[in-house]
């Protein structure tokens, strides 16, 4: 469970670092590139969902969580103006305690 939670988070943040509204890192990475991170994450994530869920409760919840992620990158952005490598931390730090203490 964590682990998937983590390549969502992964995933997530690659997205979010391509958008040129960002100011975590200077030059934005290819979109193309990050699209294919955040697919395969997804999709990994998803299959590592299904030894707990069924495949559309698994889908469900990995488009839950991306959901839940998008919203709180963009909020923790916007109001904690941090560098990326604390940024990443805490996003991790978050992702580790949602899946263990019951978040999903």
């Amino acid at each position: 469970m964590t682990i998937s939670v983590l390549l969502l988070w992964t995933g997530c943040l690659a997205v979010f670092l391509s958008s040129p509204n960002q100011t975590l890192i200077i030059k934005q990475p290819n979109k193309n590139i990050t699209w294919s991170i955040f697919s395969v994450s997804c999709l990994a994530s998803w299959y590592l969902l299904l030894a707990s869920y069924p495949a559309i409760t698994a889908a469900l919840v990995v488009l839950s969580i991306v959901m839940a992620f998008w919203t709180i990158i963009v909020i923790a952005h916007g109001h904690l103006k941090i560098q990326l490598l604390p940024f990443v931390s805490l996003g991790v730090v978050f992702s580790i305690g949602l899946a263990q203490l019951g978040g999903l």
